[in-house]
C-alpha cells in the first residue's frame, strides 16, 4: 500500500509498467509502429510519445505541473528505438525520488475557469502518470491486436492494476 511516507510501491509500479512497454517496443517493427489507424486516429508511436511526454512534464516540474505545455517529441512518435532511449532515462529518473513533495497542478479547462491551480504532490502525480501509461497502453493494445493479431502481449498490459487483482479474485 502507497502511504504519504511511502514512495517506493509506486515508483516499482512505474518502472514495471514502463517496462511492459519497453518489452513491447524491443519487439515492434517500424511500420507497425508507425502504421497510423484510421479508425483511431492515431499510431502506436503517438500514444507512446503522449504517454511518455507526461512523465517528462512531471520530471521538469519544479512547483508547477502542467502537463498541457508539454514539448511534443516527433522523435519519440516515430522511432521504437528513441522511444525506448526515453523510457530508460525516465527509469533512471524514477529511480532517484525518495521522498513526496507539494506540487502545484496546472490545467487548461474548456469552460469560463480557463485555467485552474489545484494543489497536489509527487505521489499524487506518479499515481496520475501511471494510470495515464496503463489507460495509454490499453490503445496500444487495441492498435496492434488490430493490425497484427498474432503479436504478443502480456495479459496484464495495458490492464488496470485494479482490473488485475479483481480478475486474481
Amino acid at each position: 500500500m502507497v502511504t504519504a511516507g511511502s514512495i517506493q510501491p509506486l515508483l516499482r509500479l512505474n518502472l514495471e509498467t514502463l517496462g511492459r512497454l519497453d518489452d513491447v517496443l524491443s519487439r515492434i517493427d517500424q511500420k507497425l509502429y508507425t502504421h497510423h489507424n484510421h479508425k483511431a486516429k492515431a499510431s502506436v508511436g503517438q500514444h507512446v510519445r503522449h504517454t511518455l511526454e507526461f512523465y517528462q512534464c512531471l520530471f521538469a516540474a519544479t512547483d508547477v505541473v502542467d502537463y498541457d505545455q508539454r514539448k511534443r517529441d516527433i522523435l519519440i512518435e516515430s522511432s521504437a528505438d528513441h522511444a525506448r532511449v526515453v523510457i530508460a532515462a525516465i527509469s533512471d529518473q524514477l529511480r532517484m525520488f525518495s521522498t513526496d513533495r507539494e506540487l502545484l497542478l496546472r490545467a487548461e479547462v474548456p469552460s469560463e475557469m480557463g485555467t485552474v491551480n489545484l494543489p497536489s504532490s509527487l505521489l499524487r502525480e506518479l499515481f496520475y502518470v501511471l494510470e495515464h501509461a496503463i489507460h495509454h497502453m490499453a490503445l496500444v493494445r487495441v492498435l496492434v491486436k488490430d493490425v497484427d493479431e498474432a503479436f504478443h502481449l502480456e495479459e496484464a498490459f495495458g490492464v488496470a492494476y485494479s482490473t488485475l487483482a479483481y480478475r486474481d479474485q
